[in-house]
């Protein structure tokens, strides 16, 4: 187990917001991070992680962090008979309960995409980049052919184990010869889904040609293969590429799967209002945008060393929305050569692929995501332990 904790705990003053637990659990950890109001500011009052292990549900394994970090810093923080965080106690003064509770969690590998699309150049093309917006691994390729056959797109789909099939296809046209070819695959993939108990079945997204698209879910439910996610074309021009809607589709799909985990029940039930859980990525990639503006900056590249995947993250003031780019740890791919300097890093600072320049923040501890979901329910709580407790400053 790795441990670090800070001892200097003090309950806050009459009118000043109580502590914040936040809760982080990932691929290889659970964590754990106190939050108290000290001298006037919120400080981390003290943190604990361990070994995630997969043989034991991930409330039972937050409740025995969460009675560990209690013990060390003479504070209770677990209700043992609720089994839930202290959240509630009939003495206040003696025992002061916790005020919020925030959870983050990414505890699943990457969402496993099958694509099966019209052209590679086109259509795949285009949803392969939009997937490296998400936690996705492409795991398989079927593109539209004439002779195209059941049985072997059967066999491939049933030994893939995918959890997604992204269908793609064509420009946004209403012309009849346009839209055979994605009905011809509809009726195909129908068929094969519907052989599947539902409880087995990929979910299935349609990418492609709008005009398309409710024809596509009709003849997959009448296949008797259930519903069809329905979201922007990723290709509805010649060289234009809408990746926002199937990366948000895929996303949620992973929040689904990681929601079947052992014990995620319950640890949804222990959020406080007005939060809610959050993945590890979406509250990083929060941050990075907050941390841009508190800084003044005209953009921010920040970078998040998962366990199993890195994120980079873009923010700039002159765009909506951010710019997000999945890739291998280890890994500095063409497609960032046009990024700005790398400024926040949480993790460890890959100094081989980017070196570390003046006006830049690191987290070594991997710490900023977990406290940047305390920012849904007090910004300013997370801003102080940012600046005091997390990020080392490179003037």
């Amino acid at each position: 187990m790795n441990t670090t904790s800070r001892t200097t705990t003090a309950a806050p003053a009459d009118g000043e917001p109580a502590s914040i637990l936040a809760l982080e659990f990932d691929l290889v950890h659970v964590r754990t991070v106190l939050l108290e109001m000290i001298s006037g500011h919120y400080r981390v009052a003290g943190w604990l992680q361990t070994q995630r292990r997969s043989s034991v549900a991930l409330d039972v394994q937050a409740g025995e962090l969460l009675q560990q970090l209690g013990a060390r810093l003479h504070r209770t923080l677990w209700n043992e008979a609720e089994a839930a965080p202290f959240t509630l106690s009939h003495d206040p003064a003696a025992l002061p309960p916790l005020g919020q509770v925030v959870v983050t969690a990414s505890v699943r590998e990457a969402v496993r995409v099958w694509l099966v699309g019209l052209t590679a150049t086109q259509s795949l093309a285009a949803a392969e980049e939009a997937l490296t917006n998400c936690l996705a691994q492409v795991i398989g390729r079927t593109l539209y052919s004439a002779d195209l056959q059941i049985g072997g797109l059967d066999d491939q789909l049933a030994k893939s184990g995918s959890d997604v099939i992204v269908l793609v296809g064509g420009y946004d046209s209403p012309d009849s010869e346009a839209l055979q070819p994605l009905y011809d695959l509809a009726r195909l993939l129908g068929t094969i889904l519907a052989r599947l108990a539902p409880a087995q079945r990929p979910h299935l997204i349609f990418a492609g040609n709008r005009w398309a698209a409710a024809g596509v879910a009709e003849i997959v439910r009448a296949a008797g293969a259930g519903q069809v996610e329905v979201v922007e074309n990723v290709r509805p021009a010649p060289a234009v590429l809408r990746q926002a809607a199937l990366a948000q589709a895929v996303s949620f799909a992973y929040w689904q799967l990681c929601r079947r985990s052992e014990g995620m029940r319950a640890i949804s039930r222990w959020v406080t209002a007005p939060g809610h859980i959050t993945s590890l990525e979406s509250s990083f990639a929060q941050l990075v945008q907050v941390w841009m503006e508190v800084q003044e900056l005209p953009e921010l590249h920040g970078l998040y060393c998962g366990p199993a995947w890195w994120l980079h993250v873009r923010a700039q003031q002159a765009q909506q929305g951010l710019d997000l780019r999945y890739v291998q740890p280890n890994s500095r791919p063409a497609a960032l050569d046009g990024w700005p300097a790398l400024q926040l890093v949480s993790g460890e600072w890959p100094i081989h692929l980017w070196p570390r320049l003046g006006n830049s923040w690191w987290d070594r501890g991997a710490l900023a995501p977990l406290v940047g979901a305390v920012g849904q329910v007090a910004p300013q709580a997370m801003l102080d332990a940012l600046r005091a407790d997390l990020l080392e400053v490179q003037p």
